[in-house]
């Protein structure tokens, strides 16, 4: 690494000497850039510029066409935002609405379950009541017969009070047996 400093530096040494030793290469130098430089400019100067210009122009629209990109872009993801924002709200409100009628119905179907099983418990009732009257009825037609049979045995004999209490507890048995 050391050597090729060493050879730069000795190459820039012997240019810098060159112009003091030999100033007609300098001067051929300038004339020669000089004249270099007036063809260009006469034939090449307008046709560079106007590329040089064409090629501005393009990266001047290019930019711009980006930056109008750019805003396009965050115009959208703003709107992206709000619209998921808005939706975000329309779906809490919907959820709330959807719990809302949720309560309801269950509450609904609460309050028709317990009017039915009212309506049962009363139709049970009555059926208990029904039965219950029924059965007392049944039970007055049983003792009637029984004393009808007991007064008909005890007209048609003359009895005495042991033979009454003998003959009231056969009709008992009787009527008894009747039902089962």
């Amino acid at each position: 690494m050391q050597e090729i400093f060493e050879e730069v530096s000795r190459i820039i040494d012997a240019g810098l000497n060159s112009v003091i030793t030999n100033p007609d290469i300098v001067l051929l130098n300038i004339v020669a850039l000089i004249v270099t430089a007036l063809v260009v400019r006469k034939f090449f100067w307008a046709k560079i510029t106007a590329f040089l210009d064409k090629q501005q122009l393009a990266l001047t629209e290019a930019l711009q066409e980006a930056e109008a990109q750019k805003q396009e872009a965050i115009k959208l993801q703003e709107d992206a935002k709000a619209e998921y924002h808005k939706m975000r709200e329309e779906t809490q409100g919907l959820k709330q609405k959807l719990e809302k009628e949720a309560k309801l119905q269950a509450e609904a179907l609460l309050k028709q379950a317990e009017l039915n099983a009212s309506k049962k418990v009363e139709h049970a009732e009555k059926q208990i009541a029904f039965e219950v009257a029924q059965a007392q009825e049944e039970i007055k037609q049983s003792i009637k017969s029984v004393a009808f049979s007991a007064a008909r045995k005890i007209v048609s004999k003359e009895i005495d009070e042991e033979t009454h209490q003998h003959l009231i507890d056969e009709a008992i048995n009787e009527g008894l047996k009747h039902e089962s």
